[in-house]
């Protein structure tokens, strides 16, 4: 027995080192939250087998060190307060434990002391009976001795008994700590058996704890995952991997004790005490927030929905780039995709004449306004139009910063359909005033002209007649301009009705062949073999044809082609004049449909020609355009209605 326990006395020095490393090592492996600093405790216990008293001060000096650099040694995380608890507590008991030991240390020599003093007053008392007296008063010290001892004896239990109510303390406030996580916390042994369930596991599971004590982990498992997990568990208790951070294991499904499934989150580690493995596995119940995470989904597809079906265009700018746009938008740009837009500047997009404009209300959200006023502005398209269009400007704020959303609607077509309105009230008020004239002037004309006819026949003399003549012809080309503004003012009532036009077209020829040929001027006709009719007032359609031709004749005095076509173009009917003369300048185009306009030399044109031709096309719901090159030509298409026969 003496020889076995000076082999330990003499291990003890090389075993304490090697431990306390090998607890460090471990304590560096294991999460913040595990409590390691309790395994110090072995070989503070085993300093109390060292010959030297203050071994277990020294020690504990030691292990208070390597236990708090364990601790700022791990990576952050989110315990790391809940971890500086733990070793608060661990050195608390470290330094506890390693009083008593001092203390037990210090008895025991004095009950060696004793047990000496004891030996050498039997050894007086039976070797010299004489001095009884002597050997009296030497066991009276013995018995001094040893009730001495036996008192450190006591204070060293008592020690010991304040120790472990530390440990109890401390264990207790742990467990405290376990049970009041959010998070279900479990234990389990090799076999999978559960050693510990939380408050939080019984809730998320709606299982007591004593149910589920000593009973398997797979009760909590669903079973077609149950084998899958056990095989998990195996391989990462082989792995040499002590954790895995919550979420590692991705979703997994949890079985409550009603049969619900539920889905959750997962963080695992392992710990062997005493050659026996141990796994705690801390689970968070995710149905919520994959609900809300659902609903978020479905609010962005919602909106991204909205978005794309709106029939304005959204463009959000971020700094002074292009961030997203909408269909919308792609389309108002003449873009196909999205990546043609995105990226450009705001300043690229709109026309510099609304550059300051944009700086200026870029300014005002910047500075706090939420929203600005809807303001008229001009973008540039990427073929190089100019659109006009109503932009409102808005401020917001997301996780990448501050950003502009802009809203923008096309006006063009309205500012067109104004501008026509506008153009016909303007025509409206000439025909009420071209009326007026045509009577005020057309009788006193028409007195003129009698007189000067009268006069014609009763004078002989030539010159006379020459100046009679000329008022005469003077009187007639103004009667005739008061009766275009007489027939401009007040037209007949259309009488549509399905119309060959391709016929019309013909026939009015005709009128201009002689015309024509003595100009020089060659027709060309490009008819379909079978074009629809029309569903149009004849005699209309006839004074747009004369109109057109008589413009073409004007633009080539020198000679020329004339090209008239008639075809089919989807639900309409499209007719084409074209000729090869002087053309229309650039500036001049969008004018010429304009009342009283003209490029003629004075007293060549009314102006009234185009207007008229104008205002019969859309009254038949059909539309004109003109395009013309200086020095080459014009041409003018015209779309009218196929006649629909009725059913």
């Amino acid at each position: 027995m003496k020889v076995e326990k000076s082999l330990v006395m003499c291990a003890a020095p090389v075993a304490i080192p090697v431990l306390a490393f090998a607890i460090f090592v471990l304590d560096l492996l294991t999460p913040v939250g595990v409590a390691v600093s309790v395994l110090y405790v072995i070989p503070l216990v085993m300093t109390f087998l060292s010959v030297r008293e203050r071994d277990p001060v020294y020690f504990c000096i030691v292990a208070t060190g390597l236990l708090w650099a364990g601790l700022f040694l791990k990576p952050s995380a989110l315990l790391i307060q809940y971890g500086a608890l733990n070793r608060a507590l661990g050195t608390l008991a470290l330094w506890f434990i390693a009083g008593a030991l001092l203390q037990l240390k210090r008895t025991r020599a004095h009950l060696a002391t004793a047990e000496t003093g004891k030996s050498q007053a039997l050894q007086e008392l039976m070797s010299e009976r004489a001095g009884r007296s002597q050997a009296e008063g030497l066991l009276t010290a013995a018995q001094e001795a040893r009730a001495s001892a036996e008192t450190a004896v006591m204070g060293a239990l008592a020690s010991r008994r304040e120790a472990e109510e530390q440990y109890l303390i401390t264990r207790l406030r742990l467990e405290g700590i376990i049970q009041s996580a959010m998070d279900a916390i479990i234990t389990v042994d090799e076999r999978q058996r559960v050693l510990m369930f939380n408050d939080a596991a019984e809730r998320m599971f709606k299982c007591p704890a004593r149910e589920m004590i000593g009973q398997p982990l797979d009760k909590l498992i669903p079973d077609r995952f149950r084998e899958a997990h056990r095989l998990h568990i195996q391989r990462f208790g082989g792995s040499g991997v002590t954790n895995r951070k919550m979420g590692g294991l991705g979703t997994i499904m949890g079985l409550r004790a009603d049969g619900a499934e539920f889905p959750v989150e997962a963080a695992i580690s392992n710990i062997i005490v005493e050659g026996k493995k141990f796994y705690t596995v801390i689970l968070r119940d995710i149905t919520d927030r994959n609900q809300a995470e659902r609903l978020v989904r479905q609010s962005e597809e919602r909106y991204r929905q909205l978005i794309g079906v709106s029939p304005l265009a959204i463009v959000v700018y971020r700094g002074d780039r292009v961030i997203f746009i909408n269909d919308a938008g792609l389309k108002l740009f003449g873009a196909v995709k999205a990546e043609e837009i995105l990226g450009k500047s705001r300043f690229d997009l709109f026309h510099p004449d609304c550059h300051d404009l944009i700086r200026e209300r870029v300014q005002q959200l910047m500075e706090g306004k939420m929203t600005v006023p809807i303001v008229g502005e001009k973008l540039v398209t990427l073929d190089g139009r100019v659109v006009d269009v109503e932009v409102s400007k808005a401020r917001f704020i997301d996780e990448e910063g501050p950003a502009v959303v802009a809203m923008i609607r096309d006006v063009s077509e309205r500012n067109r359909l104004q501008e026509q309105l506008r153009r016909t009230e303007r025509i409206a008020e000439l025909g009420t005033l071209a009326s007026g004239m045509a009577h005020e002037i057309g009788t006193p004309m028409n007195v003129i002209l009698g007189r000067a006819e009268y006069l014609m026949q009763r004078t002989q003399e030539e010159p006379l007649k020459k100046g009679l003549q000329t008022i005469v012809s003077q009187v007639e080309r103004i009667t005739k301009v008061m009766n275009q503004l007489l027939a401009f003012a007040r037209r007949r009532p259309v009488e549509r009705r399905a119309l060959d036009l391709q016929k019309t077209v013909d026939d009015n020829l005709e009128i201009f062949e002689e015309r024509l040929g003595r100009h020089r001027i060659v027709i060309e006709r490009a008819f379909a073999e079978s074009c629809p009719p029309v569903f149009a007032d004849a005699d209309q359609m006839s004074q747009v044809v004369i109109n057109l031709v008589m413009n073409a004749l004007h633009a080539m005095p020198d000679g020329g082609t004339l090209r008239v076509g008639v075809s089919p173009h989807e639900r309409m009917v499209r007719l084409t004049v074209a000729d090869t003369g002087h053309g229309i300048p650039e500036e001049v185009v969008a004018k010429i449909f304009e009342p009283f306009f003209t490029t003629k030399e004075f007293g060549k044109g009314t102006g009234l020609g185009l207007t008229v031709v104008k205002g019969i096309i859309e009254e038949h719901h059909g539309t004109i355009r003109v395009e013309s090159d200086t020095g080459k030509g014009t041409t003018f298409t015209i779309h009218l209605p196929m006649y629909q026969p009725k059913s």
